[in-house]
C-alpha cells in the first residue's frame, strides 16, 4: 500500500517529518539514501510549477521504483498544485502520487474550500492525502530568490478561519502562514509561534509550514514544540547545487564526478534537516 501523509504525520508526534522537492532522480535518491541511513520517514515533492519542466511522468516511475527499493515509508508529493490545475491532479494521482496540496490560499475561503473538496474527493478515491493552505505564504515556491519583501509583513493564518477551512474539506494537512516564505530570507524571519499553538490546539490535522531554507535551528524546533509536524525544504538544495556547480567550474570535464560530489553535499544537507526535524540528538550527520 502506498505511503500518504496519514501514514507519516502524527499530530501527537513530539517530531516533524521533512519534505523535500526534487527536479531529478538524483534528488530523490539523495533523499532516500538520507533516510535509510537514519532510519526517518520522508516525502519527496514535486512542485506543479516543474511538473512538466521535469518530465514528471517520465521521471515517477523511476523515483516510485527506488522508495519500493527501501522498507520505510515514503510519500510522493505534488506541491502546490494550484486551483487551474486539476488535469495536473488527476495525471500525477494516475501516475501514483501518494499525496497532492492543493493550494488555494490566494481565493475568498468559500472558492478555496470549495476546490479543496473537489481535490479531497477524488485524492481520497486513490488513498491520496490532501494538503490544503490557509494564509498566503509570501515568495515563489520553487524559485531559490532572495524575497524582496521582509517576512515580518507577511500576515499569519487566522485561526477560526483555519479551523472553518479543515472541518469543510476534510483535508489531512493543513499548511499555514506564520512568518516564513518561500526563497532565502535576507535576514532571520518573525516566526510568529503563538499562532501555531493557537491554530494547533484548534485543529485535529498536522500542520506544514514552508519556507524553511534559512531558518534557524533553534526556531525551527520551537516550531515544531508548538505543533509543526510537516516542514517543507528545498531553496537550499538549489543554492548547494548552484554553489557547487561554481565551486567545480574549473576543475575538470568529469560529470560524474562533479554529480557524486553535488549528491554528497546533497546529502550532507538533507540529512542534517531530517535529524533537526526529528530532535535527534545535536551532532553532524555529514557522513549519512
Amino acid at each position: 500500500m502506498k505511503t500518504n501523509l496519514n501514514h507519516l504525520l502524527n499530530k501527537d508526534s513530539p517530531s516533524a517529518i521533512g519534505s523535500f522537492n526534487i527536479l531529478d532522480l538524483d534528488m530523490a535518491l539523495s533523499i532516500i539514501d538520507c533516510a535509510e541511513a537514519l532510519q526517518k520517514p520522508v516525502i519527496i515533492g514535486i512542485a506543479s510549477r516543474h511538473f512538466n519542466d521535469i518530465r514528471a511522468p517520465l521521471l515517477v516511475p523511476s523515483i516510485l521504483k527506488a522508495i519500493e527499493t527501501t522498507e520505510l515509508p515514503i510519500a510522493l508529493h505534488l506541491d502546490h498544485a494550484a486551483p487551474d490545475q486539476f488535469d495536473m491532479i488527476k495525471q500525477a494521482l494516475d501516475l501514483g502520487f501518494s499525496s497532492i496540496m492543493i493550494d488555494g490560499s490566494l481565493l475568498p475561503l468559500e472558492e478555496n474550500i470549495a476546490i479543496t473538496n473537489k481535490v479531497v474527493e477524488i485524492s481520497h478515491r486513490y488513498n491520496a492525502s490532501v494538503e490544503g493552505e490557509i494564509g498566503g505564504i509570501a515568495g515563489e515556491e520553487g524559485v531559490a530568490d532572495t524575497q524582496a519583501d521582509s517576512p515580518e509583513y507577511i500576515p499569519y493564518t487566522d485561526a477560526v478561519e483555519a479551523q472553518q477551512f479543515v472541518t469543510a474539506t476534510n483535508v489531512d494537512a493543513l499548511a499555514i502562514a506564520v512568518g516564513t516564505a518561500h526563497g532565502i530570507y535576507k535576514s532571520e524571519p518573525h516566526i510568529n509561534f503563538d499562532v501555531i499553538k493557537e491554530i494547533s490546539s484548534m485543529l485535529d490535522v498536522p500542520l506544514v509550514m514552508h519556507g524553511a531554507t534559512g531558518v534557524s535551528d533553534a526556531s525551527m524546533q520551537k516550531a515544531v514544540t508548538n505543533g509543526i509536524r510537516k516542514i517543507n525544504y528545498f531553496s537550499g538544495l538549489l543554492q548547494t547545487a548552484m554553489d557547487e556547480i561554481r565551486g567545480y567550474e574549473s576543475q575538470g570535464n568529469d560529470f560524474l564526478l562533479f554529480k557524486q560530489q553535488m549528491q554528497k553535499q546533497w546529502r550532507d544537507v538533507i540529512a542534517e534537516q531530517i535529524a533537526l526535524y526529528a530532535n535527534l540528538p545535536v551532532k553532524s550527520y555529514k557522513q549519512a
